[in-house]
C-alpha cells in the first residue's frame, strides 16, 4: 500500500471527497458520482477529473486535474522501491482527463476497468481521500 505524507490542517479543510460510498458503473462505463461529491466538486469549481490505474493496488484513482501532480509525486515515492517500477510507472502515466457531465457521471477508461477487473455494469466502492478518490470493485 502506498504511504502518503501527512496532510496539514489546510489540506483537511479543502479536500473535495471524504468517506466511503457504494456507487455503480453503468453499461457504458460511466461512474455516477453521488450528490455529496458532485456538490463538493461544484463548490470548488472542479469540473474535470484525471482517471488512472493505481499501480499499488486493485483500484483506480479519480483526481482533480489541479491535484494530479501531488498524487503523482506521492505515487513515485512508492514506485522507486518496487521491483517492477518501470511497468508500474507506465500504468500510472496511462491516465487521462475527462469532464464530469451534467448528471454527475464520468466515463471510466478501459485501462482502469481492466486493472480492477470490472465488467460494467457493476457496483463499486469509492473511498474519498481528500484530493483523490480510490475506486475498487465491490466484493
Amino acid at each position: 500500500m502506498m504511504m502518503l505524507t501527512p496532510l496539514d490542517e489546510n489540506t483537511l479543510k479543502t479536500g473535495f471527497c471524504w468517506g466511503q460510498y457504494e456507487l455503480r458503473i453503468d453499461d457504458t462505463a460511466r461512474l455516477r458520482l453521488c450528490k455529496e461529491i458532485t456538490t463538493s466538486l461544484k463548490d470548488q469549481e472542479i469540473s474535470r477529473l484525471w482517471r488512472y490505474p493505481d499501480p499499488s493496488g486493485q483500484r483506480f484513482i479519480l483526481c482533480p486535474t489541479e491535484h494530479r501532480l501531488r498524487f503523482l509525486r506521492e505515487a513515485q515515492k512508492y514506485l522507486k522501491e518496487a521491483s517492477d517500477a518501470e511497468e508500474k510507472t507506465r500504468l500510472l502515466y496511462s491516465g487521462t482527463d475527462a469532464a464530469i457531465d451534467s448528471q454527475g457521471r464520468i466515463r471510466i477508461p478501459k485501462v482502469c476497468l481492466d486493472h480492477v477487473g470490472i465488467e460494467p455494469p457493476q457496483q463499486v466502492i469509492l473511498l474519498g481521500v481528500a484530493f483523490w478518490c480510490e475506486v475498487g470493485a465491490k466484493k
